[in-house]
């Protein structure tokens, strides 16, 4: 069917559980579909989010939500419009393999029927939805393109909720329901069951997966006489294998195929006779040293054969890290490790080096199938998509792999780099030669930094600076007693390296690979990270090229734009269009940030670093969450929980327990860390209600002061004053902030004891206790229908995860304003809540005589028994 082409291409059917949709005969399927049937997937894949899929024309016609479903009259809600999916796929539920297109899990969050409802017409759709959860009309709306038609544009729509006759408007459903409407399962119990949900065609059993025994797969083994371009000839007793040219963008055309850079060895097989060699990069044999690879590739049944692939060790999560690889290596721990092979250059008498690239994948693909390998075998064919390259690099990189390779379908193999493949990176990483080091400080062992380098085109060491992070304990102890068999008395470097007098020099025979945030252009790295040692490179190959490009640009969500991107590199390349604030690395310092004040990117950098003082003892060491505007307030802007390649190295992470696993979260310690997330285009941070220390503890409690259309800033101060008196009843001290938005923060400092739980139902009974006071002016209600005309408390804020805005935090609204800390005196009928912001701060901060907030450390308290008795809990 042409209308699932797309849908085909961005899957492969033998590793993920979904529905091919081969069936046409619906009677037969036994897939219960109307011709109008709906179903609501909710789906944790790289960002969690809602599926929409409605039953039109024969397929599923599909728009990704972000946010969920519109659920009150009158609101909006992005639909991005996806690939049509067969009408099977209303019947999905289970887990998509992490390394899959879409890899996450899928829950049949509703379905039912629905119908069209009112006009009609392309980019247009009234429709009525009768549903287990959701009932009633909506609009999906597509959003006018702009200026940029040729773009993803026209995929952007809007979900609009309409008020339905006769019924109640307040919605009687929440996105927050976690349960299937199918099995009645939660995501994690999918989760957890997703060997019993939708498996594959192929059995999940690892059971002789390794090996062909046993195995009832009757594909024929490929004949590659019958390729085009094929060869008799002799198999060649080495090969150089095909290396990728590093780029900025990946290709996008119908000419190209992308798979997954793995972040292992390269290995080459040469099998000959059952007798299988193992080769490196740098010629070495490694059969010795991963025999059970060796052993599996012996049962091919084939005489001769090269095949070509990387050798990696997958974590949980299924992607390669090379530090895993690199502590299996070296603990002879190897028999675990899995080698993804993607070429196949000679076989059976054949040399297949002029063979087009797809057809010599596609024979490999078929030498494994006939051999009885499968999808979870050690020995694996790497899988590609055909074109929509730059949609497959954002979603690897979102999913924290070290990004693809784009190869020319019809190429041949060539023994050198070339640029049929390329490769995009994720991250900025390169391989240096180790030519000295220095002694450990404190209580480290071994020793304190490498010296690293890269041979010049004179054959010289040219320095590069050096690492000091990275390491493991093991590596530093194993490393220690290889540097001091290779000390020498001269430096290996073409020139004097600065702070040369505690330097133990080496001579340069170790590659070691190293993750950094910036490249200077004398050749210097900022940020380095050691990632491992490189034992299948020869030193001498490591050359020095300042004018290596870096990761690809992050993008912001949107198709790239070949011109723009071509100006920025110019940009880069003339060194005009960056600068260091605090000593990070701040690409495009004249970004408009805020068009109204012409505030940009360099001028919020120093920003932060002007009032570090004040902003980091409210923001440090807690985990935060973002608001991104990667172009400015005026352009797209996004809620962000969790990293992605976009955040600089420098800002640090921390990994936070969650349903179904752990996610990594930011967090601060310093002025440095700020611009690092300013670099990053966040326009508003966040923070939790706890520290890093003590995650699960709040030490502090908010209390959101928001007003609906109609309420003045005379009765927000008139509640923010009878508020601080029952606070005050308890024993508890409250402190107030301008929001820097339409209301104010009332902020109580808590003795970290409290659960979330118990914390947030402390905060909800004191909301309550008090709207249920003044029930005509006050709501804890967050249904906009429900607190209209009225003031809502917001105790929301105090839910693990949940955050709100920090004290000194610019705001990404108009004029630029910042959420501030004020004195209790200073509420007056002059103050508005976005009376600071970046332009005016700074000067109420020179003034200041004393913090607003004076004594609130010493005025924490524990949400204990008593004072939960006291509000009724």
């Amino acid at each position: 069917m042409a209308k699932l082409k797309e849908y085909r291409l961005k899957r492969n059917f033998e590793s993920t559980p979904e529905p091919a949709g081969e069936r046409h005969d619906d009677d037969a399927s036994g897939h219960n579909t109307s011709g109008h049937s709906f179903v609501m997937h909710k789906h944790a894949a790289s960002h969690d989010h809602f599926d929409l899929r409605l039953e039109q024309e024969g397929v599923l016609r599909s728009w990704a939500l972000p946010k969920g479903p519109s659920l009150e009259p009158g609101e909006k809600r992005l639909a991005i419009q996806v690939e049509d999916h067969p009408l099977e796929y209303a019947d999905f539920e289970g887990v998509i393999p992490e390394d899959a297109y879409g890899g996450g899990t899928v829950m049949i969050w509703d379905r039912g029927e629905w119908k069209a409802h009112g006009e009609q017409k392309e980019g247009h759709l009234d429709i009525e939805l009768d549903g287990e959860r959701l009932k009633g009309r909506w609009t999906l709306i597509r959003m006018k393109g702009g200026k940029q038609k040729d773009t993803q544009d026209d995929k952007q729509w809007l979900m609009i909720k309409r008020s339905d006759d006769g019924q109640n408007d307040t919605p009687e459903v929440s996105v927050e329901e976690d349960s299937s409407v199918v099995s009645g399962r939660s995501m994690a119990q999918i989760a957890e069951d997703r060997d019993a949900t939708w498996a594959s065609q192929h059995d999940q059993s690892n059971e002789n997966s390794n090996t062909n025994e046993n195995q009832s797969s009757e594909a024929p083994l490929p004949d590659p006489g019958s390729l085009k371009g094929a060869r008799r000839a002799e198999l060649p007793a080495e090969l150089r294998p095909q290396l990728a040219t590093l780029v900025h963008e990946t290709p996008d055309t119908d000419a190209w195929i992308h798979e997954v850079k793995f972040d292992g060895y390269r290995i080459l097989a040469r099998i000959e006779n059952n007798q299988v060699r193992l080769m490196t990069r740098n010629g070495k044999d490694w059969a010795d040293r991963l025999p059970k690879l060796a052993d599996l590739l012996a049962q091919l049944p084939v005489t001769s054969a090269l095949i070509d692939g990387e050798v990696v060790a997958l974590a949980k999560n299924g992607i390669s890290s090379f530090r895993h690889l690199q502590e299996a290596m070296s603990d002879k721990r190897t028999d675990d490790l899995v080698y993804q092979v993607f070429d196949m250059p000679y076989l059976e008498g054949y040399d297949l080096k002029k063979v087009a690239l797809i057809e010599r994948k596609q024979a490999l693909s078929q030498l494994l199938k006939a051999s009885g390998f499968k999808d979870d075998s050690q020995v694996r064919y790497s899988e590609h998509i055909d074109s929509r390259g730059t949609e497959f690099y954002e979603e690897s990189c979102r999913k924290g792999l070290e990004g693809i390779i784009s190869k020319r379908a019809s190429s041949h193999y060539q023994e050198k780099r070339s640029k049929d493949w390329l490769k995009t990176k994720c991250v900025l990483q390169d391989e240096f030669v180790v030519g000295g080091y220095t002694e450990p400080q404190g209580s480290r062992s071994g020793f304190g930094s490498l010296l690293m380098g890269a041979f010049d085109n004179d054959d010289r060491l040219e320095y590069a600076g050096r690492v000091g992070t990275g390491f493991s304990s093991l590596q530093l102890e194993s490393l220690s007693a290889t540097l001091q068999k290779l000390e020498t008395s001269r430096s290996p470097f073409n020139a004097p390296v600065p702070d040369e007098r505690s330097v133990h020099w080496v001579r340069p025979e170790l590659v070691i690979d190293v993750e950094f945030t910036q490249r200077t252009r004398d050749g210097r790295l900022r940020h380095p990270s050691f990632r491992g040692l490189r034992e299948d490179r020869n030193p001498k190959e490591i050359r020095m090229n300042r004018s290596k490009p870096s990761a690809a640009p992050p993008s912001s969500g949107k198709a790239p734009n070949a011109k723009p991107s071509a100006q920025r590199r110019a940009q880069d390349r003339a060194g005009k269009d960056e600068t260091d604030v605090l000593g990070v690395r701040l690409t495009h310092p004249d970004r408009i940030l805020f068009p109204e004040q012409g505030l940009t990117k360099l001028d919020l950098a120093r920003f932060y670093e002007d009032i570090q003082d004040w902003i980091l003892p409210h923001l440090a060491r807690r985990p935060l969450s973002l608001v991104r505007c990667p172009q400015g307030r005026t352009d797209e802007c996004f809620f962000q929980k969790h990293p992605r390649s976009a955040i600089p190295d420098n800002v640090p992470r921390i990994e936070i327990p969650e349903k179904g696993g752990s996610a990594d979260y930011l967090y601060v310690e310093s002025a440095a860390d700020l611009v690092g997330l300013v670099q990053a285009g966040a326009l508003e941070i966040h923070p939790w209600g706890s520290h890093i220390d003590d995650v699960e503890h709040p030490d502090m409690l908010i209390f959101d002061l928001d007003p609906s259309p109609g309420v003045n800033w005379k009765e927000i101060l008139r509640v923010a004053g009878t508020l601080r008196d029952r606070l005050e009843s308890l024993g508890m001290q409250s402190f107030v902030r301008t929001s820097g938005g339409k209301g104010l923060h009332l902020v109580v400092p808590l003795v970290p004891e409290a659960d979330w739980e118990q914390t947030k139902a402390f905060a909800r009974a004191v909301a309550q206790l008090h709207a249920k006071d003044d029930p005509e002016r006050l709501t804890t209600q967050m249904s906009k229908t429900k607190r209209e005309g009225l003031l809502f408390i917001d105790y929301l804020r105090n839910g693990r995860g949940n955050t709100a805005v920090a004290s000194y935090s610019v705001r990404a609204r108009k004029g630029a304003p910042v959420a501030v800390p004020v004195r209790w005196d200073e509420l007056n009928a002059t103050l508005r809540p976005d009376r600071y912001d970046v332009s005016n701060l700074r000067r109420r901060l020179a003034a200041l005589r004393e913090d607003p907030w004076e004594g609130f450390l010493d005025a924490a308290r524990p949400i204990n028994v008593k004072l939960l008795k006291a509000v009724g809990l």
